[in-house]
């Protein structure tokens, strides 16, 4: 049975309700994946487009300032030795977790943010995953990662930037 996700916030689902388990996070329709980082699903026109991403210890380029995040998009190209963080070669827009967040830029729809304990610690609950509501994608470039690739060359990455909503706009607020 597939799950119904929305793009916006999952009733019942407060903004800073924490979550043990990644497992929990996808039973609570937050996110379409058990480990990859962007979640996308179907629009109404048929197109894929991205509703949710995971803050979780990802790559090098990410940078999280809670209200405002730089997020390095998808690659299946990932060194497991290194623990899936350093990338092989350059990253794609027409891959299709890159390719569905940035339709959802270009049709301005708002991004679920999942914090997992891997992030970036001054933000990141310690030991959970913690819905941290929902963003806007402001901008979306091709950037030089700060890592190079195996052979020395540069990778290219495709980067997001995205901007929490203000309050008024996030449901039943509680402490995050």
């Amino acid at each position: 049975m597939e799950i119904e996700r929305v793009i916006g916030h999952i009733a019942g689902v407060p903004v800073g309700a924490h979550f043990h388990r990644r497992q929990d996070v996808l039973r609570a329709k937050l996110h379409q994946n058990n480990q990859k980082g962007i979640s996308w699903l179907v629009d109404e026109d048929g197109a894929e487009v991205g509703d949710a991403i995971v803050l979780h210890g990802g790559y090098v380029d990410d940078r999280d300032e809670d209200e405002w995040v730089q997020y390095t998009g998808a690659s299946p190209d990932k060194d497991k030795a290194e623990g899936g963080k350093r990338l092989l070669r350059s990253q794609s827009w027409s891959y299709r977790d890159n390719a569905a967040l940035k339709r959802s830029y270009e049709r301005k729809h708002h991004i679920r943010v999942i914090r997992g304990y891997k992030g970036d610690s001054r933000y990141s609950p310690s030991d959970s995953y913690r819905y941290d509501g929902l963003y806007e994608i402001t901008a979306i470039r091709t950037a030089t990662s700060s890592q190079a690739a195996p052979d020395g060359s540069e990778i290219k990455i495709c980067q997001f930037d995205l901007q929490r909503l203000p309050d008024h706009l996030q449901a039943d607020l509680p402490e995050r």
